[in-house]
């Protein structure tokens, strides 16, 4: 049987980082479960112990989103339509929307593998419907690492873990926000171009 050649993408400098620095987390998460790191004062050790989670569960998150089918994202349908509630995004602009989206990172920046959201200025009808699968695959990994954060309470003793846990819950609630804030203009924006 003949083997055929098979193209072997070779990957990127970003990827080669990303795997790194889990690598590095889980060597510290590991590190900070036993007593290797008790004699540092407690507030260095659970931040430590926190970076070790954070990074595991982002990086994580980061890969598997990045490997989810696009196909799979129907931004009419629960849970990534629009609702009345959100009434066109006023909701979050009272909460903030706009100063987050200032402040957010954008991964694609630094992984040249993904697809770039930022600068979406175009009338590129492909290009907008792929934006807007991206933006429902952000709010899924963020809709995912907010169900994870009492991670931190379980792993973190004491009222640390209780207020990391609410604070990791509270950033990624931010940035689903951003995804929901976003998607419907853009769809709006496609709308038009198909008409």
């Amino acid at each position: 049987m003949e083997m055929k050649n098979a193209e072997v993408k070779k990957p990127d400098i970003g990827t080669l980082v990303m795997a790194l620095l889990l690598v590095v987390c889980v060597i510290l998460f590991i590190t900070s479960s036993g007593e290797a790191l008790l004699w540092m004062p407690r507030p260095v050790f659970v931040f430590f112990r926190m970076a070790s989670i954070v990074g595991i569960l982002g990086i994580l998150a980061y890969f598997i989103g990045e490997s989810l089918p696009r196909s799979m994202y129907d931004p009419r349908r629960f849970p990534y339509k629009t609702w009345q509630w959100e009434k066109g995004g006023r909701v979050y602009e009272r909460l903030g929307v706009k100063w987050r989206k200032a402040h957010a990172i954008d991964m694609s920046r630094f992984m040249k593998r993904s697809f770039p959201k930022q600068n979406t200025v175009t009338r590129d009808p492909a290009r907008l419907r792929r934006l807007v699968q991206e933006m429902c695959n952000a709010e899924l990994v963020h809709w995912v690492l907010t169900l994870l954060s009492p991670v931190f309470a379980l792993l973190i003793e004491g009222c640390y873990g209780v207020v990391i846990a609410v604070a990791y819950a509270l950033f990624n609630l931010s940035d689903v926000m951003i995804q929901r804030y976003n998607r419907p203009r853009i769809m709006m924006i496609l709308e038009r171009l198909e008409r």
